[in-house]
């Protein structure tokens, strides 16, 4: 059996399962002791107790429609944007020189140390480069001009 019970401590509803001695709650941490909750909602799975809990709280799944237009605009997203919001949300260094060089390619076929420069500023462009060289992300087409 599943349920839909609220956490004494931040007042958040969430799904517990209720064969379990106690439960903590996923955004304070606080734990309470299953046979004491109160709760608001059970059924027999958990899938049931999540669309319950989605609909109490104003979730609505996304349509097939929602979905295909989602897809579209996607498709039709800018390639430069999307290179930089990747670039922007990684992590490794690695990884982000070779989001460069790829992408830049794709949108370019070849690219400057000023192209670079647009990306991760002027005072790391050239280390970039010398750095994507080394590592074989990029080669020298023409003085000057790269590609991945």
């Amino acid at each position: 059996m599943y349920g839909i019970s609220i956490c004494s401590s931040c007042g958040r509803a969430r799904v517990i399962d209720k064969s379990s001695k106690s439960s903590s709650c996923p955004y304070c941490g606080n734990t309470e002791r299953t046979d004491k909750m109160v709760f608001i909602f059970e059924c027999k799975d958990q899938e049931s107790a999540r669309k319950a809990l989605g609909q109490a709280a104003g979730f609505e799944a996304p349509s097939p429609k929602d979905e295909k237009a989602k897809k579209k605009r996607i498709e039709k997203a800018d390639p430069y944007s999307t290179m930089i919001y990747k670039y922007e949300h990684s992590t490794d260094l690695d990884e982000k020189m070779q989001i460069l060089a790829r992408g830049l390619t794709k949108i370019k076929g070849t690219f400057t140390v000023e192209d670079i420069e647009e990306i991760v500023g002027e005072k790391y462009a050239e280390k970039y480069v010398a750095s994507m060289l080394e590592r074989c992300y990029i080669y020298e087409v023409g003085y000057g001009r790269y590609k991945g």
